[in-house]
C-alpha cells in the first residue's frame, strides 16, 4: 500500500504553479491585443492536459496547435512559449491532481489582481491607455514611463515594492493595449514623443494623484524628461534609470543602439517592410532573449502589426534630441545606471546628469540593463532616500 506522507499542495509544488502561472499571465495582454494566439504543442509537452486547462480556467485564449509550414519555425513563438515549456516540465507538477491544481492557480490568479487596479483610459483620439495603480490612493504618486510597446509586466516588481509606502502607477503606451481591429487607427492617431507626453499627463489627471515623482526607465527616459520639462507642476521629481536617449554627439552609443535604432527605422517604413524585416528576424533562434521575463521582452515581435507599432513608438523616442529638455528641466533629479551597461550607454547617462542642473548621477559598477526593471533592495533604498526631502503627491 502506498500512503503519501505529505499533502500533495506543498510550499514547492505552490511555488512550481506560480512560476507556470506567471509565464501564463505573461502572454495574457498578448492575447488581449491580438486574441487567441497558437503556440506550437511542445510548448507544453510533459503537461498537455494541464497547461491548457488552466489558460481556459483563467481565461487566457492561448492554444497549442500551431504548425511549420514547410517545417519552419517562427522564433517569436518559440521564445513567447519558452517560460510556459520551462515550468510546466517542473517535477513538482507531475502526477497531480489537475482539479487541485487548477482551482489553485485561479487563487493565485485572483490573489494577484487583487494586488493592483487596472485602469483604461480613453484618449481623444480614440487611443486607449491602460495604466496599472497600487497602494494607497492618498499617498505620494510613483509614476512609471516605461519602454515603448512593452508590458506594464515588466515592471511590476518596482510597484510591488514601493505600493506599501506609495501611491504607484505604470503606464503602458498608446497602440498596445487595445484589441487590434482596424490597424491604420495606430497611424492615424499618431505615435510620437509629444503624444506619449500627453498620455502621461493625462493619466495624472485621470487619476488625480497631483504632482508626481516620474520614473523613467530605459527608453521610457526620453518620455519623462519631455513631460517634466513641460509639465513642471505635473512632475515633482524625477528619476531616469539606464536612460536610452539621444543626445546627438554630446554621448556616446552602444552598437546595440545604433543597430536597434536603424533596424526600426526599417521597420516602420511600411507594414509591408515591417513584415518582411520581422520574418527575417524570427526565421532563426532568437539571440539575447533573458530568462524568466524573455516573453516580454519579444512580444513586440509576436506579429506584424506589432513589430511596427513597437518600430514606430520606439523610434520616435530614439530620434528625439533630449538635450534641449534635459536643460529645462528645474526638479530634483536622479541618474541610474552601471560602468558596463552594454545596452544603452553609460555615457549617455553621464552627459544627462551634467545638462540636468544639480542631477544626482549614481554608476553601479557593474550591472545589467535589465536592472531597471528589477527592482532590488540597493535600487528602492537609493530611490527612497532620494525621495525623503522632496515632497510628492496631492498638493
Amino acid at each position: 500500500m502506498n500512503l503519501r506522507t505529505e499533502p500533495a499542495m506543498t510550499g514547492a509544488v505552490r511555488a512550481a504553479l506560480a512560476e507556470l502561472v506567471e509565464a501564463l499571465r505573461q502572454l495574457e495582454g498578448l492575447t488581449d491585443q491580438v486574441g487567441p494566439f497558437a503556440l506550437y504543442p511542445d510548448s507544453c509537452d510533459r503537461a498537455p492536459d494541464l497547461v491548457p486547462a488552466l489558460c481556459r480556467a483563467l481565461d487566457i485564449p492561448l492554444t497549442f496547435d500551431a504548425s511549420s509550414p514547410g517545417g519552419e519555425r517562427d522564433f517569436a513563438v518559440v521564445a513567447l512559449a519558452a517560460e510556459i515549456q520551462r515550468t510546466q516540465r517542473s517535477p513538482e507538477l507531475a502526477g497531480l491532481d489537475s482539479a487541485e491544481l487548477i482551482a489553485e492557480a485561479r487563487r493565485l490568479y485572483e490573489e494577484e489582481n487583487a494586488g493592483y487596479r487596472v485602469h483604461a483610459i480613453r484618449r481623444p483620439d480614440g487611443s486607449l491607455i491602460t495604466a496599472v495603480e497600487a497602494g494607497s490612493p492618498a499617498a505620494p504618486c510613483v509614476l512609471l514611463s516605461p519602454p515603448c510597446a512593452l508590458s506594464y509586466r515588466l515592471s511590476l516588481p518596482w510597484l510591488r515594492i514601493l505600493r506599501s509606502s506609495y501611491r504607484c502607477v505604470i503606464i503602458q503606451t498608446r497602440g498596445t493595449s487595445e484589441r487590434i481591429e482596424d490597424p491604420t487607427d495606430f497611424d492615424r492617431r499618431g505615435y510620437d514623443v509629444d503624444r506619449q507626453v500627453e498620455d502621461l499627463v493625462a493619466v495624472t489627471e485621470e487619476l488625480d494623484t497631483g504632482p508626481v515623482h516620474l520614473m523613467g526607465l530605459c527608453a521610457g527616459a526620453t518620455v519623462a524628461l519631455a513631460t517634466a520639462a513641460r509639465h513642471p507642476d505635473r512632475v515633482s521629481s524625477l528619476s531616469l534609470w539606464h536612460a536610452d536617449l539621444e543626445l546627438g554627439a554630446d554621448a556616446e552609443k552602444t552598437e546595440h543602439q545604433i543597430n536597434l535604432r536603424e533596424l526600426l527605422d526599417l521597420g516602420g517604413e511600411s507594414r509591408d517592410t515591417a513584415a518582411w524585416l520581422r520574418n527575417r528576424l524570427t526565421s532563426g533562434p532568437m539571440t539575447g532573449v533573458p530568462e524568466r521575463i524573455g516573453p516580454l521582452v519579444v512580444r513586440p515581435y509576436a506579429t506584424t502589426e506589432l513589430f511596427y507599432r513597437y518600430a514606430k513608438l520606439t523610434a520616435a523616442t530614439m530620434h528625439w534630441d533630449s538635450r534641449p529638455t534635459a536643460a529645462a528641466i528645474g526638479q530634483p533629479c536622479l541618474v541610474v545606471t552601471s560602468a558596463d551597461d552594454g545596452t544603452a550607454h553609460p555615457a549617455g547617462s553621464r552627459r544627462l546628469a551634467e545638462i540636468v542642473a544639480g542631477a544626482r548621477l549614481v554608476v553601479a559598477e557593474h550591472g545589467d540593463h535589465l536592472d531597471a526593471f528589477r527592482a532590488t533592495a540597493e535600487q528602492v533604498g537609493l530611490l527612497c532616500s532620494f525621495l525623503a526631502p522632496w515632497p510628492i503627491g496631492p498638493s
